[in-house]
């Protein structure tokens, strides 16, 4: 069995803070099938932190770089570096933590990244209330692997609705692991 080392994961938050969170911890989710213990600051910190308020930012940054330098390795996740992941890959670099840089591919490679669903609202107007839920065939969400295609078939089933309290949409799954049977994990 390898060293089970202690990587900070590097990737972006700010931009499209939803997927940038949704690969950090695919990223996470590949360093721990690597035996690994990944730590990203960034999935933290912006629970108890406004990211938006410059104090704040840098609090967050500073608390960031002072776990930095209990990691044995720093993982670049991204081609596209930050501001703030810059000052991390400086501050690892300075401290002699290894810096590797891990590709989006291998990481997305254990993930089924990008699925997309049909999910089914019901109005509070009807008769049973207010739900909501991913449009199923047997038991199971109906996935799609291109957002167009979900599109077209929300539209089919909002063409042949028969009540106007329901609306279908197309809507973007959360990745799940690729693993072995028995095992079930969502990100």
């Amino acid at each position: 069995m390898s060293e089970n080392k202690l990587v900070y994961i590097c990737s972006p938050y700010a931009g499209n803070i939803e997927k940038n969170v949704e690969f950090a911890k695919a990223a996470c989710m590949y360093a721990m099938r690597q035996n690994c213990t990944p730590v990203a600051v960034h999935l933290l910190y912006p629970q108890l932190l406004d990211d938006s308020d410059l104090v704040q930012r840098q609090i967050g940054i500073r608390m960031g770089l002072r776990v930095l330098k209990s990691a044995d390795e720093l993982w670049l996740c991204c081609s596209r570096i930050s501001e703030g992941m810059h000052a991390e890959i400086t501050a690892a670099k300075r401290l002699g933590i290894h810096v590797k840089e891990i590709t989006e591919s291998e990481i997305k490679g254990g993930l089924s990244m990008n699925q997309y669903g049909v999910w089914a609202v019901r109005s509070a107007n009807s008769v049973c209330g207010a739900a909501q839920s991913w449009c199923k065939h047997n038991g199971e969400p109906i996935k799609f692997d291109t957002y167009e295609k979900a599109f077209a078939h929300a539209e089919s089933l909002n063409d042949n609705a028969y009540s106007p309290n329901v609306h279908y949409y197309p809507k973007e799954m959360e990745p799940e692991l690729k693993q072995s049977p028995g095992m079930s994990m969502k990100l």
